[in-house]
Formats: structure tokens, sequence, C-alpha cells
């Protein structure tokens, strides 16, 4: 069904080039954003290039695909996501804790293998549930858990979505499952339908001058995101005043609370705190109550579509549809009614 090549497996990669260049090939995106993966099509084969997030110019993986997987399993919520906007749910045998994931039926949870831990999917539970395929997402070189499921006979697909900085970027891997699971003009065609609601939107906010502010002391540190990571580009697409906009990293900054408190004390807006009441998060740390952004009662977090067991749709249709993000910002900037809220809630007392 698929070949499977990394940079171990040379000579086959090199012929694999050497027949795309003598029969052609030709990709399917055109307005590409991201830089973690790539497509290209000779006849019946697509073939799927996946590169390396801590080698630059290295691929780490290549698919040679001539028929789709149908038994799918995965380790993350947000892969989850992908596959519900291409209708491959029904193709989902396996998943890392399925109560944690929002887009699942009480039937589907309870037919789907559960994975056990995402860090350290349970090996025999993923043969138990026999996928053709499991998609899993790295975070670091040398995976000793992967190495093991490959061990098992399973090809592994590397979907490393988080690692994009651009909220288009992310959402793009939806060509990438498209071009593994048999439905690219699917995914090319809901592609361009986020990525024009995403830059509509862009273009036509109307904030100006509202600061915003993001995170919360965790441990005595805090953690804000850099004008070139997800929320910051999002931050930025909205419109608003970010004093990190301009810090090109592409990490999180860890600061300590004097740092945050001398950037936000005056911030007007606070979003993306992991609290569901200002009472909670003032009980997280009282200083909490310190920003005029508390006192003025303008606090949100991106909770409000959770389930009981801590499912939340953002990580899952938010990765997907960044626009409802954006959209969402654009509207608390302004001050609009919160009911009005796709992903996010204003923090009551």
């Amino acid at each position: 069904m698929w070949t499977t090549m990394t940079r171990h497996n040379a000579p086959l990669a090199i012929l694999l080039v050497l027949l795309l260049t003598i029969f052609g090939c030709s990709s399917s995106t055109t307005d590409k954003q991201s830089v973690g993966f790539s497509i290209a099509h000779s006849g019946d084969t697509t073939v799927v290039t996946v590169m390396s997030p801590w080698q630059p110019g290295t691929t780490m993986a290549r698919y040679a695909i001539t028929t789709p997987y149908r038994r799918i399993a995965c380790t993350s919520a947000t892969h989850v996501g992908f596959l519900r906007e291409l209708g491959l749910l029904d193709r989902l045998v396996g998943v890392c804790v399925p109560s944690r994931i929002y887009n699942l039926t009480d039937e589907q949870r309870a037919t789907i293998t559960d994975l056990g831990d995402d860090m350290k999917p349970n090996l025999e539970a993923i043969l138990m549930s026999r996928p053709d395929a499991i998609i899993v997402s790295t975070y670091g070189e040398g995976d000793a858990t992967i190495a093991q499921i490959a061990a098992l006979g399973i090809p592994v697909l590397y979907c490393n979505e988080w690692t994009e900085s651009t909220p288009l970027a992310r959402a793009e891997w939806i060509r990438f499952f498209g071009a593994c699971f048999g439905c690219m003009e699917r995914a090319d065609s809901a592609y361009h339908a986020i990525a024009k609601a995403y830059n509509t939107l862009a273009l036509s906010h109307t904030a100006e001058g509202v600061s915003v502010m993001s995170g919360q002391s965790f441990r005595g540190t805090w953690y804000v995101p850099t004008g070139n990571t997800f929320m910051g580009r999002l931050f930025r697409d909205a419109g608003a005043d970010y004093c990190y906009a301009g810090n090109p990293a592409t990490s999180s900054l860890p600061l300590t609370f004097e740092q945050a408190l001398q950037d936000f004390a005056d911030a007007d807006v606070w979003v993306g705190c992991n609290a569901h009441s200002m009472q909670e998060l003032a009980a997280i740390d009282d200083k909490h109550t310190w920003f005029k952004a508390y006192k003025n009662h303008r606090v949100y977090n991106f909770a409000r579509r959770t389930l009981p067991s801590g499912a939340n749709d953002f990580w899952e249709t938010g990765v997907v549809h960044p626009e409802l993000i954006l959209r969402d910002l654009q509207a608390i900037l302004a001050n609009d009614d919160p009911d009005t809220l796709f992903f996010s809630e204003q923090l009551q007392y």
C-alpha cells in the first residue's frame, strides 16, 4: 500500500526523486503556507514529505502513497479535528484517551480503542485496534515510543502541525491528511475556504490601540507568546496592540511575574487564561488582581466549548479553523457581546 522512506533509506528516496523527474510531478499547494510538509503527484502515486522540525532542511519521513489507508489510529485530539473536518471519523479505530476528545459521540467513545497516554501510548492497545497506520506528533528527536510503534510493523505518519508558527500554516496540515487518506480535493477545498475566511477577517479588523495580554503566572513563571507564534500572529491579525509583537522568536517567552506586571499592568484585555471564573484566577495567584484587565472585568479564556472530562474543542476545531479564533479575538477587542463568542468566554465573578 505505502512505502515509507526516511533519511535512513536514501537509495529508495533517490529513486523516487528520479522517477518524479522523469515522469513529471505536480503539486496541489500553490498557496502554500506550511514549511513542515510538501505534497507531489506522479501518475497514481502521491508523495508526502515531512521535514524535521529540529534539523532545518532535513527530511524526517517520505511516504509514497498509491492506496490510502482505511483504519486510522492517532495520538492527539488535534488529529481528530482534521479527520472530522474531512469526514473520516468512521475510519478512526484508536485514539489516546477518547474521553478527552470533544468531537466524538458517546457511541464512538465506547467503540474506539483507548490507546492510553498520548506521550506514551499503550503498545498492546495499538495492536488490538489493528490500524493500517497511526498518526503521531513528535516532541523531540529519537522518540523511543515512536520507535517501538514502528517496530510493531505499523506505519507511522508524522503530523507536526504544532511546530508551524502561523495559524494558516497549521490549518494547511489538512492537506497532509487529504493526501494520506485519499481525499485531496476535499482537503484543498476546505483549506481554500478556511484561508479565504481568515484573510478576509484579517483585512477587516477595526480595533485600534486596544492592548492585549496573555497567559498567567504558573509556579513563578509567566509564559507569553512572541510575535512569530500561533497566538502572536493571531493577535497581529486581530489588530491588537501587543508588546511582544516584534519579538522574532518562534516559541513562548518565559517571564518573571515582575516582568509580566511591568509589560501588562495596563493592558486593556486579557485572553487565554487558564481559569473559569475571576475567583479561580485570583485563587491561582492573588497578584493576578493587580492587572487593569482584571479590575475592568475584561478577562477571557478559550474554554467555552469544553466537556466535564476536560475535552476542549479549541484544540480540535480551533487548529483546523483559526478564522473562528480570529473572529473571537476581534469581538473581544471590540468589547462585543460575549455571548457571540465561539471558543472564548468572559470570566464571571
